[in-house]
Formats: C-alpha cells, sequence, structure tokens
C-alpha cells in the first residue's frame, strides 16, 4: 500500500504525519482489498477524519491523493509488474530487499516466496496443556461444551491449535494456569532436552517462560531449575506466568546470563538463543522492518558468546540444547559449527530417534519450516559434553 502511495504523492512520503498516513493506508486498503464499502464512502470518510483531526488542506490532500488512486489504479499495477524483480517482489509480498535476496541465496526463489506468503498469513493461535494442573481431556471438554473451534496438533499431543481464540480465554484455562499460549515449535527443544525427575537444570534466556514452564512439569517439579532473564520487567512477568502454571522448583535470576557463575554444574541447560526472530514474521510483522543484515552479525556473536558460556555450566555427560525462533543458518548451524570446531570435548548428538521425522533437517538437527508445516520457525539440536 506504501508503495501505491508513493506514487501518488507528490514529496516525500515517508515524512508525512504518522496519522495522515494511518488514514491512508486504511483507506487504501478499503479501496485495495475489500468490496462491502463503496469508493466514494471510503474518500467520504477519510476526508471527515482529516478535517476533524488536522485541516481542510489535509483533507484535500488525502483526496486528491485517494481519487488519483482510483483513476490511476491499472496503470499503477501495471508499472508494479515493471519493477526490477526484487523490487517486485518486495512490494507485492511486503518484505524489505536485502531480506528478500538473502532468503533467494539461501533457500531459492519458489521457498522464497511461500515463505513471504506465510509471513503475511493471519495466525492461529496454539495453547499447550499444562499437566501440572489440567488434563488433555478436561481442557478438550471443555472447548467442545464451549463450541470453540480447535485443532489438536498432529506433531505433539499437548498442544492445541485455537480458531476463535477470543471465546477460548473466557473459559480461565489460561488464567487460571491450565493452559500456556505457546507455538508447538518452542515444544520440541524441551522434548530434545528431556529434563528429567530430580535433575539440575538451566534455563538460559527463558523469559517469557513457556519453555521452562514446560521443564518444569516433565520434572514433575523435582529437581531445580534455575531460570535467567537479564531485564528486570520480564523476570518479573515470568515470576508471575511460572506461579500461574504451578511451577515451584524453578528460581528466575535477574542477570545476565553471560555473568552467571555456579559452584554446581547443570545436568541440562536449555540455551534458546537470542536472534533474530525471523520465523515469527507472521505474529512479528513489524519485525522485518526493524532489523538489518548488521543485526544479524551482531546477534551471532552474542550467540556464540552465549554457547562459550553455557558449555562451562555444563556437567561431563551432560546434555545442552542449542536452539533459536528464526530460520537463518548464519543464527543456527554455523554458530555450532563454529563451536564445535573449537571444543573437541564436545560433540553434536544423532536426534533422528528423538524428533519427530517431519523435523528432522538432518540426524543432528531439528528445524520448522513456517509454510511447510503451519508452525513458527526455528531450529534445535544437541550438544553433549564428554
Amino acid at each position: 500500500m506504501d508503495w501505491y502511495l508513493k506514487q501518488l504523492y507528490v514529496g516525500e512520503y515517508d515524512k508525512l504525519i504518522p496519522d495522515v498516513n494511518s488514514n491512508l493506508r486504511s483507506s487504501a486498503y478499503q479501496l485495495m482489498f475489500l468490496d462491502r464499502i463503496p469508493p466514494y464512502a471510503v474518500l467520504n470518510e477519510a476526508v471527515e477524519i482529516s478535517k476533524k483531526r488536522f485541516s481542510q488542506k489535509t483533507a484535500n490532500l488525502v483526496n486528491a491523493i485517494l481519487r488519483n488512486y482510483l483513476r490511476q489504479e491499472k496503470k499503477l499495477e501495471y508499472a508494479e509488474l515493471k519493477l526490477d524483480f526484487l523490487e517486485r517482489m518486495s512490494v507485492t509480498y511486503s518484505h524489505p530487499i536485502w531480506l528478500i535476496q538473502r532468503w533467494i541465496e539461501q533457500w531459492r526463489v519458489d521457498v522464497t516466496v511461500a515463505l513471504c506468503k506465510s509471513n503475511n498469513s493471519r495466525p492461529l493461535l496454539t495453547a499447550r496443556v499444562n499437566f501440572l494442573k489440567s488434563k488433555r481431556e478436561t481442557v478438550l471438554q471443555k472447548m467442545e461444551e464451549s463450541e470453540i473451534r480447535f485443532t489438536e496438533s498432529k506433531y505433539l499431543d499437548n498442544f492445541i491449535r485455537i480458531e476463535n481464540f477470543s471465546s477460548f480465554r473466557q473459559l480461565g484455562l489460561i488464567s487460571g494456569g491450565g493452559v500456556s499460549i505457546q507455538d508447538v515449535s518452542t515444544g520440541l527443544p524441551v522434548l530434545l532436552l528431556n529434563p528429567q525427575k530430580g535433575e539440575r537444570v538451566l534455563d538460559m534466556c527463558a523469559a517469557p517462560g513457556g519453555k521452562c514452564g514446560m521443564i518444569a512439569e516433565k520434572m514433575e517439579n523435582t529437581g531445580s531449575i534455575t531460570a535467567i532473564e537479564k531485564h528486570s520487567a520480564r523476570a518479573e512477568t515470568m515470576k508471575e506466568n511460572l506461579k500461574r502454571l504451578g511451577v515451584t522448583n524453578t528460581n528466575v535470576v535477574n542477570t545476565n546470563a553471560l555473568g552467571i557463575e555456579t559452584a554446581e554444574l547443570f545436568d541440562r541447560i536449555l540455551l534458546d538463543a537470542t536472534c533474530s526472530e525471523f520465523g515469527e514474521l507472521n505474529k512479528r510483522v513489524d519485525l522485518r522492518w526493524k532489523r538489518t543484515a548488521e543485526d544479524i552479525a551482531e546477534m551471532q556473536q552474542l550467540q556464540i558468546q552465549l554457547l562459550e558460556k553455557a558449555a562451562t555450566l555444563l556437567k561431563s555427560g551432560g546434555h545442552l540444547v542449542y536452539s533459536t525462533c528464526t530460520i537463518d543458518p548464519d543464527e543456527n548451524e554455523t554458530i555450532v559449527d563454529e563451536f564445535l570446531k573449537k571444543h573437541s570435548g564436545f560433540s553434536i548428538v544423532d536426534i533422528a530417534k528423538i524428533a519427530p521425522a517431519q523435523f528432522l533437517w538432518n540426524r543432528n538437527t531439528l528445524r520448522t519450516i513456517p509454510q511447510q508445516q503451519g508452525i513458527d520457525g526455528s531450529y534445535a539440536d544437541i550438544i553433549q559434553k564428554k
């Protein structure tokens, strides 16, 4: 929509007052994608908003731009087709050019188109049944009685995809801790971690706490979990979330994960590393415009530092799960490969018998792909200390 509006505005479109821009965008959306409201009504409403909020001059500007769109719609569509290939993909699928080029180089054109379409689709939210406070059958029964549409996950049986989320909220399952709102992709690193009762576990980048709650559930609230979060507000929110879920074996520590010191090492460590979050772009629609290629390079430096730190905290024979919510290889296998080259005392674990076959990238790597499986994109593998 911005590209079309820029063709119709004489001047620097990006310097328009944000509220004027919003008015133009919402009006353009109605003209381009909806057919229930006639064009004259869309224009009239946009002009009236401009008069009330700003001035007659602004109203005249909005009116002129939208009328020009109606007159030149076919011409603009043709102009879009004449764009350079990467720019046309950027306009058509609303992704920055640098990111589209990066994905084409990594994944091919057809994969990139499918990924962009997936990122632009409306996300459905997923809930994990929290066995510390509820049972799967109880949750399903409540939803059926309330005529809430849902689909049970074909990947992990304690996850449920919900279609009418507003009705689901009213059941009290979220506030009561019976379920945790999290994507199926967040359950897979915990599946690989495979925490056992009585163990000592570290969750290095833990907020908002969905994975940590699932770890506690699998440990049946035995042993101990140390959950690290460096931002105080997020740490407090996480404490509240874990309390709501009935978690009692976890100590939330508000500190930088790179500065952790401990006398006793951990049996298992989950490092869900800070990343570009490119696996969640249909839920984080603004993120594609905020990230840059330089951000990824900075992320890589932090990721390798976190992995190096995690390695010092792991017991001999212990398992470390490295995971991200991004699809970018430079933040995933590149990081693990670099680490293993430097540390002969660690090895990658064969996960073929642990992970669901749909997500196996090879025998050592788990990867979820949004456009294929309909869940967030992610990466995970297991590193063992010899």
